[in-house]
């Protein structure tokens, strides 16, 4: 909910456009897909958002652990093969 909020606040109708999706979410921790093209505005949205004062009362961190142009060379725990895998596939 926060990424939606954060692409519309800092680039408008541009950021609003970009589509992204969740690949999987556990606990704290989630894998997105979004266009290698769009990448740097997605960081730089999400970065502006939680480092600003639109947060009020909700502390929230995040880190890029990894960025990929291809779903099968992500590093992944034994527990995410069944996602990635389907997401292989397709």
């Amino acid at each position: 909910m926060f990424i939606k909020a954060a692409l519309k606040k800092y680039h408008g109708l541009f950021g609003e456009g970009i589509e992204y999706y969740f690949l999987n979410q556990q606990n704290d921790i989630a894998y997105l897909k979004v266009d290698f093209v769009d990448k740097e505005v997605l960081q730089t949205s999400v970065s502006s958002y939680i480092s600003g004062e639109d947060l009020v009362g909700v502390p929230l961190t995040m880190e890029i652990l990894q960025v990929t142009n291809s779903v099968t060379s992500l590093e992944t725990n034994e527990d995410d093969k069944l996602w990635i895998n389907k997401e292989i596939e397709e």
